[in-house]
């Protein structure tokens, strides 16, 4: 029958350790501020005989110096049911003829770290799928030691990052922001291969350098695409060092230029319909003021000729001496109370006339509410106007409809981002060049400032462009690549150390598989064959529902 440290020896996989006792033990920790009692196994051994003094550089067999401490050292284990494993062992320093005196080398660690290399894989693991917190609390460590035990996993699983970088034949280059305030990674991405070759801080032509140095002048002459924005650093180290590269303008940002010129005209139509809107409103406001001071100013006629008679009645009916009749009582109270009505309207007529839009007659409201309406479609067209005429909605093609028939400015420059978009899809380069310079021309004379000043743009960019469409380069994935990038960070909470967040990033926006303890896992050939499938299946959803549209 195996004894129990044997038995915990097996269950955690521990390299070359030889078990000779184990205890649960009771321990006070400290957790969000107070303190309570943790249980945890404390396994206690020694490397194989044959494996102990070896000099962690070089491996030699050295003799013993001196022993690091007087109490054992500890390496955490993968947890069994929630009780945190540790590994203890007093090691011993050896003086290695070669290296001088170092601790000597511990089979079971990870490298440098005080963690084993399940424990890390484990972490690593999870990194990619929950947020750094929720590790640290499940898992009884540290927050800050989840980055490291990731940067152990890729040291131990990829040991050479430069291996990324040989045969490199169509690259991608990108920046991408890490945390606000403007900071940056450029990101190196491998469009044959599926996969990021090289990750550093900042971006730039000074950072874009540090990879191509790292290259072979073989290695260099060896590209033959490179794709990416309009960057002008992109463009000057693709000349200097890239002599068989052709520089390709991703069309995705192409289209991305197209749509921020289709949104300034959106934005600037939008302003014009809600200044008719306004104007039209003060109109139908002043007009109903006029008609309400002229009628005012009627009254006011009326009245007074009204006191005039009734002051002359009175003067002719009744006698000036004596106690006033009854009739003549009620006769004084009437042109009395005309009186004040009078005054009332005097001041009335001085102050300004105001009429709100509900106190408008019922035509004109509608008017408004149909100008009100036509403005708000415009402001809220962004989405209708960015969407592919096969990909839009019903609602959306009504809005494409109400700018055709009542903004032909706006419907222009929806018009000519369609025609670019046209022209980026084709597979002939020189059919390309063709319909691209007719689209210049148009897009020139379209007297759209944005779409001018966009004409502009891309007729500088031209030649990338055409060499994007000849290749059929394109930045897709390595934006989705971004993308992914920015939810590991989101996920992670952020990252303070920047090395830890480029080893998940290898370790994620890669074919690399971290191993798990007694975890049957994809491998990279067969998670690429199921998303080849799953594109499949979408292509051929979208494929369908364009068919049900246009039937």
């Amino acid at each position: 029958m195996a004894s129990s440290p044997s038995i915990h020896r097996d269950i955690l996989r521990i390299k070359h350790f030889h078990a000779t006792s184990s205890q649960i033990v009771s321990r006070e920790v400290r957790r969000y501020g107070e303190l309570h009692e943790q249980q945890a196994i404390l396994l206690h051994g020694h490397p194989y005989k044959r494996l102990q003094g070896l000099c962690p550089v070089c491996g030699r067999k050295c003799p013993g110096y001196d022993h690091k401490s007087k109490e054992e050292s500890k390496w955490r284990a993968p947890s069994l049911n929630g009780l945190p494993v540790f590994i203890c062992y007093r090691p011993q320093r050896v003086r290695c003829p070669e290296h001088g005196i170092l601790t000597e080398r511990i089979p079971w660690a990870d490298g440098d770290s005080r963690f084993t290399e399940d424990f890390n894989n484990e972490v690593a693991w999870m990194v990619g799928q929950m947020p750094r917190s929720a590790i640290a609390s499940y898992l009884d460590i540290n927050w800050r030691t989840v980055g490291n035990c990731v940067r152990a996993a890729h040291a131990r699983l990829e040991p050479d990052t430069g291996t990324r970088l040989r045969g490199l034949r169509r690259i991608c280059v990108d920046e991408t922001s890490r945390r606000k305030g403007h900071s940056y990674i450029t990101v190196v991405y491998d469009m044959d291969r599926n996969r990021v070759v090289w990750v550093h801080k900042d971006h730039g032509r000074s950072v874009f350098e540090k990879f191509c140095q790292q290259l072979t002048r073989e290695e260099r002459s060896q590209i033959e695409v490179v794709a990416g924005d309009g960057a002008k650093w992109i463009d000057s180290c693709v000349e200097e060092y890239f002599p068989n590269a052709k520089r390709c303008m991703d069309s995705f940002h192409v289209t991305q230029w197209a749509m921020e010129a289709l949104d300034g005209v959106r934005r600037d139509t939008a302003r014009k319909a809600f200044r008719e809107y306004r104007q039209r409103s003060i109109a139908f406001r002043k007009e109903a003021a006029d008609a309400e001071r002229k009628a005012r100013e009627d009254a006011l006629e009326s009245l007074r000729a009204e006191i005039r008679q009734a002051e002359q009645e009175l003067l002719a009916r009744f006698p000036r001496r004596g106690r006033p009749s009854k009739e003549k009582r009620e006769h004084m109270d009437s042109l009395a109370a005309a009186r004040r009505r009078l005054k009332e309207l005097e001041a009335a007529c001085k102050a300004p006339a105001e009429v709100a839009e509900t106190d408008l007659p019922p035509k004109q409201q509608a008017a408004l509410q149909e100008l009100d309406a036509m403005a708000r479609a415009v402001r809220g067209a962004k989405h209708a106007l960015g969407h592919n005429p096969e990909n839009r909605t019903k609602n959306q093609d009504g809005c494409i409809k109400l700018i055709a028939n009542s903004y032909p400015d706006l419907y222009h420059a929806h018009q000519l981002k369609e025609g670019l978009r046209l022209v980026l899809h084709l597979k002939d380069p020189e059919l390309a060049a063709i319909k691209l310079d007719e689209w210049l021309s148009e897009a020139r004379g379209s007297g759209l400032a944005p779409m001018e000043s966009l004409a502009e743009k891309i007729a500088s960019h031209r030649e990338s462009i055409l060499n994007a469409v000849a290749c059929q380069a394109n930045s897709s994935k390595s934006e989705a690549t971004n993308t992914t990038i920015k939810a590991l960070i989101k996920m992670a909470r952020g990252f303070r150390n920047l090395s830890n967040m480029i080893a998940l990033i290898y370790l994620k926006c890669s074919d690399l598989v971290v191993p798990l303890r007694n975890r049957i896992q994809r491998t990279a050939e067969q998670a690429a064959a199921m998303r080849e499938k799953a594109n499949a299946h979408r292509r051929a959803r979208e494929e369908a529902r364009r068919s049900r549209k246009a039937a």
